[in-house]
């Protein structure tokens, strides 16, 4: 297993590299890490270690029980970054795209899934870029993905960023984050970390949103800022930046 430089990314995999495989069995092919940890970003208090999980079958009733019972102890453990491990444990049938049960750790909550919920670019990301951390490594468990249908998926969250993105909250940054990566990935072919990409924005875009990127690649890596008042002024009015981000997003997907 690859040794992250923060420590305590090993130990939480080493702890949950044990127990997983303890719980499923056969049942478990493999195991990827994906996300900010590969580049060095995690941000506790914001972040998470983000996980894919993938089954030979269905999970069972009793599978889940067991999942979730583990994932409560992680809860209480502050010693190592339990409590951020987040992700699905996915049968090859959901990834096909067929029904089935599965299960999703999320930063809150545990929810039971029927079909694979991870989006598109999720998908992509952990297909170029994953972390094989468990099982072997076999080309036919991850779905290929073309560039044209990365463009789509891009198209839609452009859609629902018009409808949908506000400011108000510290996650409220990742509007902005999500347009730099997004954009990065158009103009250069990269998948950029959070903080990459904002570094990466504030470098190469000329739209004007481009100068809030330093402030919400500061806050991602030093969440408790959200309770400076400049901070919270701030935040609270993301609302046209967001849309302008929106709409640059728009142009580099040549949409009218």
């Amino acid at each position: 297993m690859r040794h992250f430089q923060d420590e305590k990314i090993n130990q939480t995999l080493s702890l949950f590299l044990e127990d997983i495989p303890f719980i499923l069995g056969d049942k478990l092919r493999c195991i990827f890490i994906y996300g900010s940890a590969l580049h060095n970003d995690l941000c506790p208090g914001y972040g998470d270690l983000d996980f894919l999980a993938v089954l030979s079958n269905n999970l069972t009733d009793n599978e889940i029980e067991k999942l979730n019972k583990q994932r409560s102890i992680y809860r209480n453990n502050n010693e190592f970054y339990s409590v951020m491990l987040e992700g699905a444990f996915l049968p090859l049938q959901l990834i096909r795209g067929e029904e089935g049960q599965a299960l999703w750790w999320g930063t809150r909550d545990e929810k039971v899934w029927s079909n694979n919920q991870l989006d598109l670019f999720t998908m992509y990301t952990i297909k170029k870029q994953g972390l094989l951390v468990y099982g072997e490594l076999q080309n036919d468990v991850l779905p290929d993905i073309s560039d044209d249908e990365i463009r789509q998926f891009l198209v839609d969250y452009s859609i629902c960023m018009k409808e949908h993105g506000k400011g108000g909250r510290l996650h409220s940054i990742d509007w902005l984050l999500l347009s730099a990566k997004f954009i990065g990935w158009l103009k250069e072919g990269t998948i950029f970390s959070k903080s990459e990409a904002a570094e990466w924005g504030q470098t190469h875009l000329k739209s004007n949103w481009k100068e809030h990127l330093r402030r919400a690649k500061e806050l991602r890596q030093n969440p408790s800022k959200i309770n400076l008042p400049d901070y919270i002024e701030w935040v609270n009015n993301l609302d046209p930046v967001i849309r302008e981000a929106s709409n640059d997003l728009d142009r580099h997907l040549n949409i009218s």
